[in-house]
């Protein structure tokens, strides 16, 4: 079923080149950066229609992969040193601890 998110991407690539006067991306980095994406996107699609896919919680695996900007902020606190409020912190814990209870 995989073919069928990437067959479903293809009309909106089109779109977008046509609407680019099909310009590419030339730098490196940039190549780089878009394939790497690419690649764990794929990869994380993959992943979800596996777990999916085991016939097990499904409501857990749901709620786990929306919650998937709170991988994005505690990297931004380990390595950017970005602060929270009190008021982003305990969004993260009661997530978190939604994370849990659905688990159970």
């Amino acid at each position: 079923m995989q073919f069928l998110f990437t067959l479903g991407s293809l009309p909106i690539m089109v779109v977008l080149l046509l609407v680019t006067k099909c310009k590419l991306e030339k730098d490196v980095k940039g190549i780089t950066y878009g394939t790497g994406a690419g690649i764990l996107a794929g990869l994380g699609c993959l992943g979800l229609f596996a777990a999916y896919g085991t016939g097990k919680n499904t409501s857990v695996v749901t709620a786990a992969t929306s919650l998937y900007p709170m991988v994005t902020v505690v990297l931004a606190v380990l390595i950017l040193r970005e602060r929270l409020t009190w008021l982003q912190a305990t969004g993260l814990a009661f997530a978190a601890a939604a994370l849990v209870l659905f688990s159970l």
